[in-house]
């Protein structure tokens, strides 16, 4: 008798829509619903609900084709999460399945006016997309759009980013670029280099607007650096910029120092840095990372000697050579570099290093009591705003010499008038 009952079958909505290219199915549901002024819950509770049909629930494809009056093989092209590996077979090459390079964003909504759509909706697209580059809008986020048109170098920061995942894979880049943005940011929170992002956020918050700490405005801003710095420091695919800093070269340290000023920090002293600055953290870290037989890329003319038999001895050298005050005989305290006196009270290879320790030791000074007093300033010509004591002199009232000029230039023309 269950032979003979009918097919599982769904009345058809009295207004379709034709579905996104790569649009998710829960939003292509949604919009669904909202075109036959229906709740998108109930909607959803429907097509997921087991006793609907009798014998037994339709699959999800089935059913959204049903309520939607469009054909399966259609669905399929236009909804990559509905296919599987069996329905995918018979597709094109071109509609491969989803992998964890890909995840949910919502659609610029240039593109969807285009197209006759003034709804919302979300569609899959690799990771590496923050934003249209048709329409300059930032839609890394699910919060309202706003256009980087005005800032070119956001819309080239996208470009390179793609570059970067064609040449080395999303999951490479994914790592790189969690690597420089932490250096980025941890830089910008101290009020160092913060003068590019300063003036992106000029243009993209409006005058008398505030920002918080998870604004997509503030992600944008540093999107720049962050890329530039990726592609410098965190890529192990492209070894010609990463290994200058691990040659033994004078030369090739200053050309690592000055791409990091020219990518993403001016005016960047790697000597004034101190040992908790990221950069510098980086570079002794990968300079161990280098000696250890099972790292891609040793460090040029260096034997591969070190091999730690426990994890606790591994534990203890990274914990010495990230150390503060490195108290280990035979190395230098301040650049690492092995002795060659053995003398137990040498703590420096040269007065170069001893004055360039007691110089980093007394910027960490100045800045912890510039923390504790919060003592910031105001430039009165653009605004920007800076630590006394640290950034610039205690008595400093304009932050660069041009704005100097700039108010120089206002007196002088008032005392004309």
């Amino acid at each position: 008798m269950i032979g003979r009952l009918p097919p599982p079958w769904l009345r058809r909505l009295p207004h379709t829509l034709t579905p996104l290219h790569r649009e998710s199915w829960d939003s292509y549901v949604s919009r669904l619903a909202k075109a036959n002024r229906i709740s998108h819950l109930v909607l959803h509770e429907h097509i997921n609900d087991r006793h609907r049909v009798h014998p037994a629930p339709l699959p999800l494809l089935d059913a959204i084709s049903h309520l939607s009056g469009h054909p399966r093989d259609r669905l399929l092209k236009a909804l990559p999460d509905l296919r599987t590996s069996d329905l995918a077979r018979g597709l094109p090459t071109a509609c491969h399945l989803l992998d964890d390079g890909w995840h949910v964003q919502a659609v610029c909504t240039l593109c969807l006016a285009a197209k006759g759509v003034f709804t919302q909706a979300r569609h899959w697209v690799p990771k590496d997309t923050r934003l249209c580059l048709r329409h300059g809008r930032w839609t890394d986020t699910y919060h309202t759009q706003f256009d980087v048109s005005l800032l070119p170098e956001i819309i080239q920061a996208q470009r390179d980013h793609r570059r970067l995942v064609r040449e080395h894979g999303w999951q490479t880049v994914a790592v790189a670029m969690r690597q420089a943005a932490g250096w980025c940011w941890r830089c910008w929170d101290s009020r160092r280099f913060h003068k590019q992002v300063d003036r992106r956020l000029k243009i993209l918050i409006p005058p008398g607007g505030g920002t918080y700490r998870e604004d997509p405005r503030l992600v944008a801003s540093g999107y720049p650096d962050i890329i530039a710095l990726t592609a410098l420091t965190g890529l192990p695919a492209s070894p010609k910029l990463r290994n200058l800093p691990f040659t033994g070269r004078d030369r090739d340290f200053r050309l690592f120092i000055s791409e990091v000023r020219a990518r993403a920090a001016p005016g960047y002293r790697y000597e004034a840095a101190g040992v908790a600055d990221p950069l510098v953290r980086w570079i002794e870290e990968e300079r161990y990372y280098r000696t250890l037989p099972n790292h891609p890329f040793p460090m040029p003319n260096e034997p591969r000697t070190h091999n730690p038999d426990t994890l606790e001895d591994l534990t203890r050298r990274l914990n010495t050579i990230l150390a503060p005050e490195s108290d280990e005989l035979g190395y230098c305290a301040s650049c690492g570099t092995r002795l060659k006196d053995a003398n137990p009270r040498m703590r420096f290879c040269s007065t170069a290093c001893r004055s360039r320790n007691w110089r980093r030791q007394q910027h960490q000074r100045a800045l912890r009591d510039a923390s504790s007093r919060m003592g910031k300033r105001e430039c009165p010509v653009c605004g920007v705003t800076w630590t006394t004591g640290t950034d610039r002199r205690n008595d400093a009232r304009y932050c660069s010499g041009r704005c100097r000029q700039a108010a120089f230039r206002r007196r002088t023309a008032v005392e004309d008038d």
